[in-house]
């Protein structure tokens, strides 16, 4: 099945058949490990359906995975999703990163996201550790790493679910020190995983994901304006056409490898003479 297919003529019903039947062929197509994960039906605790590419990410069972590319492509829902996939889980601990607090508090940013699903639930909201527990004991905390040496304020975590959203803004040594955060409790039925989301723009997560990628056990999963049905994509791409071209090229399609030209000289204002003889 083609998983970049159009979503947006379908009911939720048929959606979520079609995420089933989707997931359902990926199992088939990959070797079952004692760790392996699929979505067997809508998220504990997410009021949304995931899209087709959404629930491709949330199927995913290895260890580091990125989502997005280009923007409109439901990075941070997949983000939050994926950080609440185990919340019904005894012991289950998720912490979700922005650069900044400022990130964080956005209207409609994370932390606010989350609040809007999970307000009405058995959910409960303690503000002073910006963390979400659940009846199970599971939590979901929100985190920020506003300099290189905030990473060692989460020294002491234990976490089984790690996620960054915009990736591309965060250094990689903070990123790569916090897989010395995830672990578990031996026999606890939950994959440890590392989970970003980003659109192009930072060299390291290139290389990372785009380069190195699956040839070094880390999975990409592209998605565009097109594999989010529930925006308006026509007024965003007019918003977008504002952009500069290298700004506009990087967030609209995603595009990793277009950069801006140096500013100091341009190839066609010199040109070609022969030389003497």
């Amino acid at each position: 099945m083609n998983s970049a297919v159009n979503a947006s003529v379908y009911s939720d019903d048929f959606r979520l058949l079609l995420i089933e039947r989707l997931l359902s062929e990926r199992e088939k197509q990959q070797p079952q490990t004692k760790q392996a994960v699929t979505v067997k039906g809508p998220i504990p605790f997410c009021p949304h359906v995931p899209t087709p590419r959404q629930a491709q990410f949330l199927a995913l069972s290895g260890r580091e995975a990125l989502f997005g590319g280009a923007v409109g492509g439901g990075k941070s829902d997949c983000l939050l999703m994926a950080a609440l996939q185990y919340v019904e889980t005894p012991g289950y601990a998720a912490l979700l990163f922005r650069r900044t607090y400022a990130d964080l508090s956005l209207p409609g940013a994370l932390m606010d996201r989350a609040g809007d699903w999970l307000r009405p639930t058995a959910a409960r909201w303690h503000e002073s550790e910006k963390t979400w527990t659940f009846p199970s004991g599971a939590s979901l905390t929100f985190g920020y790493l506003e300099n290189e040496n905030s990473k060692y304020r989460y020294q002491g975590a234990e976490l089984q679910c790690c996620a960054f959203d915009e990736l591309s803004q965060f250094s990689e040594s903070s990123y790569r020190y916090l897989f010395s955060r995830l672990r578990r409790k031996e026999g606890v039925p939950v994959p440890i995983r590392m989970r970003a989301a980003s659109n192009p723009g930072s060299e390291w997560v290139k290389q990372r994901f785009i380069v190195e990628g699956e040839a070094a056990g880390r999975v990409f999963v592209p998605a565009r304006l097109a594999d989010n049905p529930f925006l308006d994509a026509d007024e965003y791409r007019l918003a977008l056409a504002e952009l500069d071209p290298v700004t506009r090229q990087q967030l609209l399609e995603g595009d990793w490898d277009v950069r801006p030209e140096g500013k100091l000289f341009k190839r066609e204002w010199f040109p070609l003479i022969e030389a003497a003889d």
